[in-house]
């Protein structure tokens, strides 16, 4: 009886309208909580292995219709295995996103390109800038027509500055939206 009330209920998602506000002229602001699992390969002998936690805000505007751009700030921490290090990371750059299906859909996929200038520092001292890169592709499922969870995998690069290292991430996040509507 319990799958099939929530076979009932996830079919209702996906087969129902919202008319959910991914349409020009409309905002969104939000933020996200990502696990990233990470191999470094850097010069010389230097590898190891890092867990990474991520959390991110954003704040964006849909210049057309499914399609919106803004403004990315995050922070990123960092655990290594050889040598043992934390790394803070806070960096802050653009970003655009695209809705693939129908602005009226209760769920709609979106994919996500964006960068960070950061700076990141460890608790030995060392401090540099790095460059981020990541792209995700993404569920989102509208409560209403303003409010959607996100679930959200994909893919992230680091380069630093100071060294000829990068780090080379796959990334799980989720997350909530508030998409605000334009006035009449």
């Amino acid at each position: 009886m319990k799958k099939t009330i929530l076979l009932l209920f996830i079919a209702s998602i996906f087969y129902n309208n919202a008319d959910c506000q991914i349409t020009k002229g409309n905002w969104m602001i939000g933020g996200s909580a990502s696990y990233k699992s990470s191999k470094y390969e850097g010069s010389g002998s230097i590898n190891s292995k890092q867990t990474l936690l991520q959390l991110s805000g954003d704040v964006g505007y849909f210049v057309i219709d499914k399609f919106a751009t803004g403004l990315k700030p995050e922070y990123d921490r960092t655990e290594t295995n050889n040598p043992h290090n934390i790394i803070n990371t806070y960096g802050i750059g653009p970003f655009v996103r695209y809705y693939f299906l129908p602005a009226e859909r209760y769920v709609n996929i979106f994919s996500e390109l964006s960068y960070q200038y950061g700076l990141m520092k460890t608790n030995q001292g060392v401090s540099q800038n790095s460059n981020n890169f990541s792209g995700l592709l993404g569920c989102a499922a509208f409560f209403n027509s303003s409010v959607a969870l996100e679930f959200t995998v994909g893919y992230s690069s680091y380069l630093y500055n100071n060294n000829a290292g990068k780090v080379n991430s796959i990334v799980a996040g989720i997350g909530f939206h508030f998409h605000l509507e334009k006035e009449q």
